[in-house]
Order: C-alpha cells, then sequence, then structure tokens
C-alpha cells in the first residue's frame, strides 16, 4: 500500500529552467545494466537514524533499508541553465543538500557522490583523504550565492570533505536534452506540436540512464577498494521526483515513442537493475523544497518512507 505525500513540482516549466549544471567534458557512460548479486557480504549497513534532522528535510521513499548495497538520492533544485543564475529558493536548497550530504558522509560512511550533469576531465574523480573541513553557515550561503564561478553544493562536498565523484549520465542523451531545453527557452519552440511531448521522453530517458549506471557505478568503487562500504549519494532535480518513484515503484522503465512527428525516438522496455537487485533506496527531499507549495503534485511513497521522529 502506498500513502500519499504532497511534494511541490512544476512539470513543463522546470523542465524548460533544468538546464543541468556541470560542465560538459569527459568521458561517455553507456547505458548499461551492471550487476552487484557479486558484491560480497559486508557488515550490515548503519541503520538510517530515526532522528533525520527534520531541519534538513524529509525522507519520502525508502526500500530495502537493510540491503548492503544502498544509494541515498538528494532530490535539489539547480542554478539556471541559461543565465546562470540562482532562481528563488535555489540557494538554500543547495545549502540543505550540502548539509544533507555532510550528514550522511558523517552517518552513513559515504565516500561516493553521483551527480547529476557531472563530466569531469575523467569519468571518475577518486576520494581525497583528509582532514573534513567543515563551513559554516555565512561561509556555506556565500558560497552558493557568488555566480561569478560555477560552484554548487556537489563540488563543495568534494572539496570540503574528498568525496569521490563518478560520473553517472549518458553523455549523448545530457546534450540531445541540454539542446532541446535551450530551443525551448526562445518561446517559440514550445508551441510546436510534439515538443514538450519529446522534451519530456528525453528527460524520463535520461534518468532511465543514470539510474542503470548506479549499480555498477557502486560496485566498481567498492571493488577497487576506494570506498569503504558499497555505498553512494546521488543528486537529482526535482522535475524527476515523479518519474523516479514510478520507477521505483514498478521495477521497469516502459517509455513509449512521444506522440511528436520527429525522428529518432524509439521506444523502452527494460527492467530496472535497481529493483532487481533489491538495492536499499532512500529519497530524501530538502526542506525548502518540501515547503515549497505551489503549485503541488502527489508522489506516492511507501510506508516505511515515513520514519518515525
Amino acid at each position: 500500500m502506498t500513502v500519499p505525500v504532497t511534494i511541490p513540482l512544476k512539470r513543463l516549466s522546470l523542465l524548460l529552467s533544468l538546464l543541468l549544471c556541470l560542465p560538459a567534458s569527459g568521458a561517455a557512460s553507456q547505458l548499461r545494466p551492471a550487476a552487484i548479486d557479486s558484491i560480497d557480504a559486508v557488515a550490515a549497513p548503519l541503520p538510517l537514524p530515526l532522528a533525520f534532522p527534520p531541519d534538513l528535510g524529509e525522507i519520502v521513499y525508502r526500500q530495502n533499508g537493510g540491503s548492503s548495497v544502498q544509494v541515498f538520492i538528494i532530490v535539489n533544485s539547480h542554478r539556471s541553465g541559461g543565465t546562470g543564475d540562482n532562481g528563488p529558493g535555489t540557494v538554500q536548497a543547495q545549502v540543505e543538500t550540502f548539509r544533507i550530504g555532510e550528514w550522511l558522509i558523517g552517518q552513513e560512511q559515504i565516500a561516493l557522490l553521483l551527480p547529476e550533469g557531472f563530466f569531469g576531465r575523467e569519468a571518475t574523480t577518486p576520494p581525497v583523504p583528509g582532514v573534513p573541513v567543515g563551513l559554516d553557515g555565512e561561509e556555506l550561503a556565500a558560497e552558493l550565492t557568488d555566480t561569478s564561478a560555477f560552484v554548487n553544493a556537489e563540488l563543495l562536498l568534494h572539496r570540503n570533505y574528498g568525496i569521490g565523484l563518478q560520473q553517472i549520465e549518458d553523455q549523448a542523451l545530457y546534450r540531445q536534452t541540454r539542446d532541446r531545453l535551450r530551443t525551448g527557452l526562445s518561446g517559440a519552440a514550445r508551441l510546436e506540436p510534439g515538443f514538450a511531448a519529446g522534451l519530456d521522453y528525453l528527460q524520463k530517458r535520461r534518468l532511465a540512464a543514470i539510474l542503470q549506471n548506479v549499480p555498477e557505478a557502486i560496485e566498481g568503487e567498492y571493488r577497487l577498494g576506494r570506498i569503504p562500504r558499497p555505498k553512494a549519494m546521488l543528486t537529482i532535480g526535482m522535475a524527476h521526483l515523479p518519474d523516479l518513484i514510478d520507477y521505483l515503484e514498478t521495477g521497469r522503465i516502459q517509455l513509449p515513442v512521444p506522440a511528436t512527428e520527429e525522428e529518432g525516438f524509439e521506444s523502452l522496455n527494460a527492467e530496472l537493475e535497481l529493483v532487481r537487485q533489491a538495492m536499499g533506496v532512500t529519497i530524501i527531499v530538502p526542506r525548502v523544497l518540501c515547503d515549497s507549495r505551489s503549485p503541488l503534485q502527489t508522489a506516492r511513497v511507501k510506508p516505511e518512507a515515513n520514519p518515525v521522529r
């Protein structure tokens, strides 16, 4: 049984403002399922404490909490890809994303971060050993408010806590989506028949590729000894939340060809590896995004997603 929880969402308007943030360079990843079944049994993961800091956000979905392989998905808000500016609530959402990541590093011993839109010189930037450097509230807000250079919560977690970064995007899909979003920002393209359907398809396909790459990303880093436990954090834009939960609940990626006359789209029907392998999945929404209430969309959440405080 599922319980309705209201989560703030904007569909097409968010899709059109969601040009993903990090520089597009580095090796491309493939849409490839991976086998975590081969990971040797490790010590049971630390249980997610019931006292998750309520000022940081809400745990809106959780499944397979007892699995030794875990991914913690932090839903967040990005700067505008068109202008590079922060929108209403963006800085606070990024502050809370950083604090949630900081908390997970301490509580769950996570050493791998899989950021949406990340393309570095290498597909993987290993963890950097050293003493963590915290940021007080004013320092953190100042870093994230400054638009003279690109910075976000993920890069600050890497810089200040040494957490490893790994490309999780399919680069070709990323570029297709980015180009369509940029076209949509001109205004006229939005009125063309099939534009919105094609954009929605590409965003769903991008999300599918990201999720299918998660098991192999975690297994690979764990096998190489770069992370102490087979766990990772994944950051993803708020616009993806309904599709994310749909994929997790059905255990499948089912995408029909969109209603557009354009060529190049194909249907997709595949099993979701995260579900097939019974990986643990926890979705956390920063407080500022939970508290924004216009417009609202209902997300289906499993009962275990509502921990007692």
